[in-house]
């Protein structure tokens, strides 16, 4: 068993925490063991006259929310793991129905995210939808982003699916947390909408240029990540639900089709920290950073939760379990730094692109860090984000999600994209003209610049996100982004 140093923590937590002290939104860090509480170190406000917070002020929890679903599910006993969604969702199109109930929990479906599927149809994140038009949307999308059991990659579509299938068989997952919170005593709870009334509630803040504004989603919410409560709900949650034969099953990591062995479960990753494995997750919404590690041995708990966009949440906690367990600052993984040449890349054929920057990778518009790993390699430290690169013979090699990769620098080739003219897809509308893509309309209109790629690719920004365009045919082109990969439009 890890002996504890819990004063180490509460120094590390404030190295953190310290630079959010006065006026501004903040965050909170609290400990517990075996139901007592160890650590609780604070900073910052709930937001303007509301006070400073602390372990009770209530947070969106958002993607910590997946734990919880997948839980709920397990003890209802209503799917097998193994079971295909068609059984459960007759309705879906071919390519999701396959999918399993595991894989759906393990983010090895493949199955598209609903909001960046929205973005690539030009809705933006402001804009409200209703659950079950979402739904029925979502089951007629007949494409996924890689084939069933081949790679982890992170989406909430999953998440969507079965919670829809569970309230069809009875278990309706707002009044499945509802009774677990109040058997606990506790103020966990769901919302359906962004705009749903919360008790004690502290908004999110999003950084502008001028300030900070309040952030907001217009999605209709889901088992993805619905839920909201304080550090103090969520530590006596997760210190109730691990001594629970349940807890080990969804932290078990499920392997790939193939076998191989993964770091992710159903809702709950495995975070390499001085080599220990360390079950626990992140979450992040708009104004809100989530994120909580734990160990069932010795019932060991910490959380962290911030009310500001650019918290690190999951960086947090990850700093202060290390303090906690005594592992020294020099074994842990080291940034990468500059570790291959700053740039676009892209694959010979499809949409996959990246963007090498000092410290990190952007792929498909994704962000995640990396660190120095063996022998020239440099790798991510998430489960659901698995990467292993380095930079050889004019190219990214190594894997991407478990799957192998090898991207080159992209080119100007002058090329005109031959794209002039107008496309739709589900009632969606863009034109484009020489090298710019024109999207939305009236004031929200945008002439957007589009990068080439090389071979048919190019890139373009709209509603902050830069998306990749792949020319498929003279009358065929796709969209896509990292949870969303195959939104096609057709050639008026």
């Amino acid at each position: 068993m890890v002996k504890r140093d819990w004063s180490a923590a509460e120094a590390a937590a404030h190295e953190w925490l310290d630079a959010w002290s006065g006026n501004v939104p903040g965050g909170v860090v609290l400990g517990m063991q075996n139901g007592a509480p160890k650590l609780i170190a604070a900073a910052g406000h709930c937001g303007a006259g509301l006070g400073p917070i602390d372990a009770d002020t209530v947070f969106r929890w958002a993607s910590i929310t997946k734990h919880v679903f997948a839980t709920c599910l397990l003890e209802s006993k209503t799917f097998a793991l193994e079971m295909p969604l068609v059984e459960a969702l007759p309705e879906l199109a071919t390519a999701p129905a396959a999918v399993t109930v595991g894989q759906a929990l393990a983010m090895q479906g493949g199955l598209p995210d609903p909001r960046e599927c929205l973005t690539l149809l030009g809705v933006g994140n402001h804009e409200r939808t209703e659950a079950d038009a979402l739904y029925q949307w979502m089951a007629g999308c007949d494409w996924l982003n890689a084939v069933p059991g081949t790679e982890v990659a992170y989406s909430n579509g999953g998440y969507r699916l079965l919670e829809v299938a569970m309230a069809r068989r009875g278990f309706v997952f707002s009044e499945m947390v509802a009774a677990h919170a109040e058997r606990l005593g506790i103020g966990m709870r769901t919302s359906e909408h962004w705009t749903d009334p919360v008790p004690g509630l502290v908004p999110g803040h999003v950084p502008e240029a001028d300030g900070w504004s309040e952030g907001f989603q217009g999605m209709h919410l889901s088992a993805a990540g619905s839920l909201s409560g304080s550090a103090m709900d969520l530590a006596r949650w997760l210190g109730d639900l691990m001594p629970r034969a349940i807890f080990n099953r969804i932290a078990r990591p499920m392997p790939l089709g193939s076998g191989e062995a993964t770091g992710y479960g159903l809702g709950i990753s495995l975070a390499r920290i001085g080599g220990m494995a360390v079950p626990g997750h992140g979450g992040a919404q708009a104004g809100y950073r989530a994120g909580f590690l734990c160990d069932p041995e010795d019932g060991t708990v910490l959380v962290a939760l911030t009310n500001r966009d650019d918290a690190d949440a999951t960086g947090l906690i990850a700093h202060v379990w290390a303090a906690l367990c005594g592992v020294a600052p020099g074994t842990l993984p080291k940034p990468a730094g500059e570790w291959a040449p700053p740039g676009l890349y892209v694959a010979a054929g499809g949409a996959l692109w990246a963007e090498v920057r000092p410290g990190s990778i952007i792929v498909r518009d994704a962000e995640e860090k990396l660190f120095e790993g063996d022998d020239g390699w440099f790798v991510s430290r998430a489960a659901q984000s698995d990467m292993r690169l380095r930079f050889a013979e004019g190219a990214l090699t190594g894997t991407l999600f478990h799957r192998p990769v090898r991207l080159l620098p992209a080119r100007d080739d002058q090329a005109v994209p031959d794209l002039d003219g107008n496309w739709i897809s589900d009632g969606a509308f863009l034109q484009i003209r020489g090298r710019v893509l024109n999207w939305g309309g009236g004031p929200r209109k945008c002439a957007a610049p589009m990068t080439p790629l090389g071979n048919g690719r190019w890139l373009f920004e709209a509603n902050g996100r830069r998306i990749c365009l792949d020319r498929l045919s003279d009358d065929r082109l796709r969209l896509s982004l990292a949870r969303a990969r195959g939104v096609e439009y057709q050639r008026l």
